[in-house]
């Protein structure tokens, strides 16, 4: 039986609703495919954090006990032979498009939450982090790398390249070869970074994406390459000795490559290894918070725990030095040391079908354990999505829990509102409550 040609889920959920039940030929496809991602390798980057705090990505794919498959966190398009893989968010583009555009300051145009907007959104995200990378890059100038050429003649030019002269010497020619390195900025980086640029400029399509300092910079390095360049390869990126200037370029690089290579959503479907783009969504609920949560705070300290240099940790060795258990709360608010609030980000499903998961609870008893004590009492919150198809659960009605040892804290779990207007009121409602009980 002939496969689809795309098989649709939404995120946290099953196929998108209307959509007929799997044929034995398409589960046999996610059998093979879903053991075999990794999303790591897909992701569109959109924040410096828990990246390399994280000891596995959560899977893209989970089949259920009666063998329905059920989608994780991600969204996005994943490509394997002839049949694609389509993630759409449960919220809509809309709503994914104003996350993005509060959290990450971006403008993104109204087309990315209509038709086609899976590939209008992640092509804006991806040039925002490319842009992102390709300014800090930038500061320290042109991304010229050292080349290695060799040279023959009767004089020595630079190095003289002693096995290669060998052989001229031995047929008595009076030739010498010699090596020289000097810095070029016609290199496989610039090459990745020109095609890239125009990839992003097909898929975007509107004037000022790239910013006036790319603006400003990419006709320079398209003189230097040439207007045809051709696409490195991943080994010749591989082989490229950065100095510690240039070091910066190496990031650049690697998504340049990714983007040149057509890895995005209107890529080539037709190989039959898997190729795809996923943005977390997680990651953006997260940061649309931490834009909400700074907005409501009235001059309280906010900490971005997940990119701070904290060094809290849950165990501490009595023979010494050592600590287990790092703690990494995604948002502190108030001094670290006198905390009045503690929050974590969930983007899941919460009603009674779907409880709070036993490592989300540990989770926060123990930011709770690490940060109370001495009369200091935070509030711990783990903040879900208010999805428009949830009831209130019995974890959020029954709030706030009291921890079994005294003097440490509440624990609540809340459904935040994914508007940036309604958001911003809950945090305000939520740190006014916090002084009124406190006083600080």
């Amino acid at each position: 039986m002939r496969m689809r040609e795309r098989i649709v889920f939404q995120d946290l959920g099953g196929l998108v609703p209307g959509t007929k039940n799997l044929n034995n030929a398409e589960n046999k496809w996610l059998e093979e495919l879903a053991p075999r991602l990794d999303p790591t390798s897909m992701l569109v980057p959109i924040k410096y954090s828990l990246t390399k705090h994280q000891e596995s990505a959560e899977p893209v794919l989970t089949r259920q006990l009666d063998g329905t498959w059920r989608a994780g966190r991600y969204i996005g398009e994943i490509r394997s032979g002839k049949t694609i893989l389509e993630i759409r968010p449960r919220l809509g583009f809309p709503v994914i498009a104003a996350w993005a555009s509060a959290a990450l300051n971006l403008k993104i145009v109204p087309r990315a939450a209509g038709k086609n907007g899976m590939s209008f959104l992640i092509a804006e995200l991806q040039a925002a982090a490319w842009r992102r990378a390709l300014v800090a890059a930038a500061r320290h100038g042109m991304p010229a790398i050292r080349a290695t050429e060799h040279h023959v003649g009767p004089s020595v030019r630079g190095r003289l390249d002693v096995p290669g002269t060998v052989p001229y010497r031995a047929r008595r020619s009076p030739n010498l070869v010699s090596v020289t390195q000097p810095k070029v900025v016609d290199n496989p980086v610039t090459r990745a970074i020109v095609l890239a640029d125009r990839v992003l400029n097909t898929r975007i399509q509107r004037a000022g994406w790239r910013g006036p300092r790319i603006d400003e910079f990419i006709p320079h390095l398209r003189a230097a390459t040439g207007p045809r360049p051709v696409l490195p390869s991943r080994r010749e990126l591989r082989s490229v000795r950065y100095s510690p200037i240039t070091h910066p370029y190496k990031a650049v690089a690697d998504l340049s490559w990714l983007i040149a290579n057509n890895k995005g959503p209107q890529g080539d479907s037709s190989t039959d290894t898997h190729d795809g783009v996923l943005l977390d969504v997680a990651e953006l609920w997260e940061l649309f918070l931490l834009h909400c949560l700074r907005a409501a705070a009235d001059n309280r300290t906010v900490t971005h725990g997940t990119t701070a240099d904290l060094s809290t940790h849950l165990l501490h060795s009595a023979t010494g030095g050592q600590k287990l258990g790092r703690l990494l709360p995604d948002f502190i608010v108030g001094g670290h040391a006198e905390p009045t609030a503690i929050i974590d980000a969930k983007y899941k499903r919460l009603t009674d079908l779907f409880p709070v998961q036993r490592e989300d609870l540990y989770q926060l008893t123990s930011y709770l354990a690490a940060h109370s004590g001495g009369g200091i009492r935070p509030r711990g919150i783990l903040a879900y999505p208010l999805l428009p198809d949830s009831a209130m659960s019995s974890f959020e009605a029954n709030g706030p829990w009291s921890l079994q040892w005294g003097g440490g804290g509440t624990a609540e779990f809340l459904r935040l509102p994914i508007e940036v207007a309604a958001c911003i009121d809950r945090f305000t409602e939520i740190l006014s409550s916090d002084r009124d009980t406190s006083g600080r």
